[in-house]
């Protein structure tokens, strides 16, 4: 029987994937599960397993680089790969590992499902443990970029001991000295289009790498990682010594690669940099870097090549309250078409933030739940956008990307609406349908039923159409009647909740939540505060 182990941090995804098919049949047996990617690397050293079955978007350890974990550990083992995102970038980097399969978990069938097992069960019957660990070597040779980060992971985990310095010499890393500097990279958003942002971010940061990866060929002392956002991490080794200037030596390499950057990707990049560490202390040090950059976010980034302070900063926390006016002026934004508006809740939300000092990770965190809290998106620019965002060192950035989105938004609403009403009269059909059964629960059957279409077909034909399934169509359609009705009417919540067909005044807060950020209580006092100023 050939041993198969279950990771995915969604429990029930677990036990869908336990029940979907008798594993007997196959040949194959479930000998362990788990939703911690941690606790994986534990099970897999304990039970040896034949085929791992991941998911990508685990805590902690992602499911690309348990993928290049379990290789180590056993070059014979076959991995598949499970994914809620439908992402180019992640498919290829899987294939780049040479992983069995990549399944995307929200269209995962039985038979899917199946035929990527009978294929991973087929690649361990015709296998040697001789030609596998030779394709691993290969792997290794092949894929250096993407093996660098979990160097580099284990670099900033762990303590430095010889099995790293093993790890780095077959990565081609050969580290003479004991002194170094560590610098990392951040692209300076604010001057970028919102195309970049959308669209390229992965390659961008691919790109660069490769620029400074070149550069570094013609100097050993320089070595060229890259973290999990995909910012470099440079680190320069040398020699101690009277005579050497070796902060001039690494602003003089950083300078080429600005050079370079500018000229191929009409980009501006900018580093930061901390004090001289030693080999043991090295992993440390990058992670102090990391976590002092936060320094910068209210300071000038004038300078390309910046230290950063060694003492943090203590920056105050990020009260919801103090993001309300924010929040409410996208929500009218959205309901109003007002453009305007996002450039008063910015500008305050700038002013807020540079007043208080406010902690920059959990403001960005909080600025992005409500952007995505209230235009609801998940597709790949999204998650570009989202990379993008996270990554941003000042405040200016962070203003300026927000900017972007939330007007590149709006225009796609904007000629979302107008397609719908103009060139698709089915959505007309639908709107009228649903105004004319607001207190019904509509589901996609009826509503196929009703336009009398196949409802599977339905389904995707509206995905298609819309960018969004159904039920969730619905649930925004009515919640922008019930922010009408909570702003321009004396109408209690409960009533309001009953009309639209919500006869549980929980689930409906709850629903409202999820598409404005704010309770339909907290929406409301929130609007009558603006009315009086």
């Amino acid at each position: 029987m050939y041993k198969v182990m279950l990771v995915d941090d969604d429990v029930p995804m677990l036990k869908y994937l336990e029940n979907i098919m008798n594993w007997e049949d196959l040949g194959a047996e479930i000998v362990a599960s788990t939703f911690s990617s941690v606790k994986a690397l534990t099970l897999f050293d304990e039970y040896q397993p034949d085929l791992v079955i991941t998911d990508i978007g685990i805590p902690q350890i992602d499911g690309l680089e348990l993928a290049v974990r379990f290789k180590e550990m056993n070059p014979a083992s076959r991995v598949i790969l499970l994914t809620c995102h439908e992402d180019f970038y992640y498919a290829k980097r899987a294939i780049q590992l040479d992983v069995d399969d990549y399944l995307i978990k929200d269209e995962l069938t039985l038979e899917q499902l199946r035929e990527s097992v009978i294929k991973s069960i087929n690649y361990l019957k015709e296998s040697t443990d001789f030609q596998e660990a030779l394709k691993y070597q290969e792997t290794i040779h092949h894929n250096k970029d993407i093996l660098k980060q979990s160097f580099l992971k284990n670099l900033t985990d762990i303590e430095f001991n010889e099995k790293i310095l093993d790890f780095s010499r077959s990565l081609g890393i050969n580290w003479k000295h004991n002194d170094f500097i560590v610098c990392s990279s951040f692209i300076d958003y604010s001057t970028c289009s919102h195309r970049l942002v959308d669209n390229d971010s992965p390659e961008i940061h691919g790109e660069l790498f490769s620029i400074a990866d070149d550069l570094a060929k013609g100097n050993h002392d320089f070595t060229i990682l890259q973290d999990k956002h995909l910012n470099l991490v440079i680190i320069y080794n040398f020699k101690k010594s009277i005579s050497t200037k070796s902060f001039e030596v690494v602003k003089q390499f950083l300078t080429s690669i600005q050079l370079k950057v500018k000229d191929i990707l009409q980009l501006d990049v900018r580093f930061f940099h901390n004090n001289i560490c030693d080999k043991s202390s090295l992993g440390s040090s990058i992670n102090k870097l990391n976590k002092l950059k936060s320094n910068l976010f209210y300071t000038s980034n004038d300078h390309f090549f910046q230290e950063v302070h060694s003492k943090k900063i203590p920056f105050n926390l990020v009260e919801d309250s103090l993001l309300d006016p924010f929040m409410k002026g996208l929500n009218d934004s959205i309901q109003y078409a007002n453009h305007d508006e996002v450039g008063r809740s910015l500008n305050y939300l700038e002013e807020t933030a540079r007043t208080l000092q406010l902690e920059p990770f959990q403001l960005k965190e909080k600025c992005f739940q409500i952007l995505n809290h209230i235009f609801n998106s998940s597709n790949s620019s999204f998650l570009n956008f989202e990379m993008c965002f996270k990554n941003s060192i000042a405040i200016e950035d962070m203003i300026h990307l927000l900017n972007l989105k939330i007007h590149a938004i709006l225009e796609d609403l904007e000629n979302t609406k107008y397609k719908h009403t103009i060139r698709n009269p089915k959505i007309k059909e639908i709107d009228q349908y649903i105004i004319e059964h607001l207190s019904e629960n509509i589901t996609s059957i009826i509503m196929a039923n009703h336009l009398h279409l196949n409802p599977s077909y339905f389904s995707r034909y509206f995905k298609q159409l819309t960018s969004e399934n159904f039920t969730d169509y619905v649930h925004r359609f009515k919640i922008r009647l019930a922010i009408t009705k909570l702003t321009e009417r004396y109408e209690s919540i409960e009533n309001i909740a009953y009309g639209l067909g919500y006869s549980d005044r929980t689930y409906f807060s709850k629903i409202f939540k999820k598409y404005t950020g704010l309770s339909p209580g907290e929406y409301k006092r929130t609007t009558e505060k603006q009315k009086q100023l």
